[in-house]
């Protein structure tokens, strides 16, 4: 099920609990459109990782010549959070079941390996 109205969620719960359903796993957020956001944070990891590279070159009394190799480590998928408490018994009260509003943060890391010149 995929709803983009985040106020229905918890009566989308509550609907399936009613159903019946006596195990609700799974729920995750997203964003629809998270490229722009994943390339950002993919920006800001690379310029990160080559600052680093140079703060390293320079404490060693060198530069950095070239970056040799740079590589995107694993993407992960935020997760969301949300009471913990959601069994059986808590989803046939009166109550809707609460969402709490949170952010989705989005991260990359990238490693590099710097050519370094050193004068001696």
């Amino acid at each position: 099920m995929t709803t983009g109205d985040l106020t229905k969620v918890g009566t989308v719960i509550d609907a399936a609990a009613q159903a019946g359903a006596n195990d609700v796993a799974g729920v995750s957020f997203t964003l629809r459109q998270d490229r722009p956001a994943r390339d950002e944070a993919l920006k800001e990891a690379t310029r990160e990782a080559v600052s680093k590279a140079r703060v390293i070159a320079q404490a060693l009394g060198g530069r950095v010549v070239r970056i040799v190799e740079v590589q995107e480590e694993g993407f992960e998928r935020p997760r969301p959070m949300y009471e913990s408490s959601m069994n059986a018994g808590l989803m046939k009260t009166a109550t809707q079941t609460p969402i709490e509003v949170g952010s989705l943060d989005i991260s990359s890391r990238v490693q590099l390996i710097a050519e370094v010149e050193i004068n001696l």
